[in-house]
């Protein structure tokens, strides 16, 4: 908590902070209904931004200032990313430090809760050490402390995706109850709200928890040779029904649940969820295409995508801000200058180090390809869904990857304890 202070600022935060002004609309004027939206979108409008971005930080944000005594009319004006950002400063765009602090606390709790979470996939998968050391990992990383803590989506989104993981990862161990797969549509649902490139995580968990159901359903040959013995009581004891129907049944609603979730918490799809998502995916789309086009180094070229899988996680630097102007900002230059150094940056791991840890993630790929006929094969999908998102993304911003470097962190831990057994066999012999 203490580094939200000094994480420097991004324009996306004055957004965030901008359009929390839906909280005070929804909870505090009790207007609900002025959050829908229909179109034409205009640029930076607030029904254009209400559309393509998440809700669950604008309410957690608004819920923050609100604790603090801030009212609606407090909130500044729209960041304007045309404009340098002195001129944004002079139309009193940039929130002072208290309002910005305070915005910074909701995203820092769901950053440490994903922390949290993070430790229960490893010790599912591999143990406690494997939680230990995959989370120890991810507090520790300088992109995740700079994002997480920002007033920004991204620490929803990490840590309720994690926890979709984590829930998926339950019922492929036995937790099969309606009630988990309740829970699973409820937290994807959130996942989604939080940000829509939440979607990876959702995709993986449900990838993991079908192919398991594919797995249980297998010729009874298969299992007594793939199969590990459950650590949890088994579906038909947990409320489940051990069938193909009873497992349709329960994915459905489970798929049911999370789209009530996303749109009860989403105003922008109120009026006509399925016209509104139409305009969600043509907003989006054109929203890529003006960022590629306003990006020097879009779209990056497939070497180059692979190149940042790679390296994003351990071995390159945090970027701070992705437009090239920004560099000439002194402030903003001064903020970076006091902030990178300190010990609430993180722990830097440069190249050496950052490449240990990298083939570390390249060995419990390994040894998670030796299990994919168990129900580890989800960890296996959800490092297909990953990568493939980002091979399908020509922009070469580095908080696109974020969504990777939980699951490197996981990866490294499982194959760091592999090395760990191998020593431990060669000095027992």
């Amino acid at each position: 908590m203490i580094g939200i202070v000094n994480v420097p600022f991004h324009g996306d935060e004055a957004m965030q902070i901008t359009m929390s002004r839906d909280y005070f609309t929804a909870f505090v004027n009790q207007q609900p209904q002025a959050l829908t939206v229909t179109p034409p979108y205009p640029v930076d409008s607030p029904q254009l931004l209400r559309l393509i971005n998440g809700s669950v930080n604008l309410y957690a944000v608004g819920f923050s200032l609100h604790l603090a005594d801030y009212r609606e009319q407090d909130l500044p004006s729209l960041w304007q990313w045309p404009l340098s950002y002195d001129d944004n400063v002079i139309r009193g765009d940039r929130p002072d430090q208290k309002m910005l602090v305070v915005s910074r606390i909701s995203s820092a709790l769901f950053l440490a809760a994903s922390a949290a979470v993070l430790f229960g996939i490893g010790w599912q998968l591999k143990g406690r050490w494997a939680g230990y050391i995959s989370s120890g990992l991810y507090a520790l990383n300088p992109v995740i402390l700079l994002n997480g803590r920002r007033a920004m989506m991204e620490g929803s989104v990490l840590c309720f995706g994690l926890l979709a993981i984590l829930l998926a990862i339950l019922i492929c161990r036995g937790r099969n109850g309606w009630r988990w797969w309740f829970a699973l549509g409820i937290i994807s649902g959130l996942t989604l709200a939080s940000k829509h490139s939440g979607l990876v995580y959702v995709a993986a968990a449900f990838a993991w928890v079908i192919v398991r159901e594919i797995q249980d359903f297998l010729p009874q040959r298969h299992r007594e040779i793939s199969a590990e013995p459950p650590p949890h009581p088994s579906p038909a004891s947990d409320g489940g029904s051990n069938t193909i129907g009873g497992s349709v049944i329960r994915g459905g609603l489970s798929v049911v649940v999370m789209v009530m979730v996303f749109i009860a918490l989403s105003p922008a799809q109120w009026n006509n969820p399925i016209a509104r998502l139409n305009d969600l995916i043509g907003q989006r789309a054109e929203l890529l295409a003006s960022q590629v086009k306003a990006e020097p180094d879009a779209p990056t070229p497939i070497s180059e995508r692979i190149n940042g899988i790679i390296t994003q996680p351990y071995i390159q630097a945090p970027v701070y801000f992705e437009v090239g102007f920004w560099a000439g900002a002194a402030p903003i230059q001064a903020e970076i200058a006091q902030y990178d150094p300190s010990i609430w940056s993180g722990f830097h791991a440069g190249t050496v180090i950052g490449a240990m840890l990298t083939l570390l993630a390249a060995l419990g790929i390994l040894v998670s390809v030796r299990e994919w006929r168990t129900w580890k094969i989800g960890l296996l999908l959800w490092l297909a869904v990953v990568i493939a998102s980002l091979l399908v993304n020509p922009l070469p911003w580095q908080r696109y990857y974020l969504a990777l470097y939980p699951l490197m962190n996981m990866l490294t831990a499982i194959g760091s304890l592999a090395v760990i057994k191998k020593f431990q066999g060669r000095l027992s012999a």
